[in-house]
């Protein structure tokens, strides 16, 4: 819990920071979205590896991490605006290992940034080829 605290206030602080056209640190955030996903996918967030009592615990203590996190991760996607492009092609590989994770909210988080990276791609090039 206090990781994930630790990563969402690493993304109010990229947000406030290093978001605008004169502080913009691209690194930053591409280390932002890898550290997310790397959180989101570890074994020990994996609930459905548990039994049913230690999972119905877990849930009932923390909640599901991996949803909350996901719904950052979008929420951070929407917020690069037109920087997205920069991401393309690099996260999608990242952005897929998140919609493997066979949980329904972070898939319903992850789907549409896929379509989003899709339609980003197809703007600026007018196809497909990358």
């Amino acid at each position: 819990r206090e990781f994930l605290r630790a990563i969402n206030q690493f993304a109010v602080t990229l947000t406030e920071m290093f978001l605008s056209n004169s502080s913009f640190e691209l690194q930053l955030w591409n280390n932002y979205f890898h550290l997310a996903v790397a959180f989101l996918t570890q074994d020990s967030l994996q609930l459905e590896n548990f039994s049913q009592a230690k999972r119905n615990s877990i849930l009932a203590k923390y909640g599901d991490m991996r949803a909350t996190i996901g719904a950052s991760i979008r929420d951070m996607w929407y917020n690069l605006g037109h920087r997205k492009i920069e991401f393309i092609p690099g996260m999608v590989g990242p952005i897929l290992e998140m919609t493997l994770v066979p949980e329904l909210e972070l898939r319903k988080s992850t789907i549409p940034i896929f379509f989003d990276m899709m339609l980003c791609e197809y703007q600026l090039t007018k196809s497909f080829s990358r």
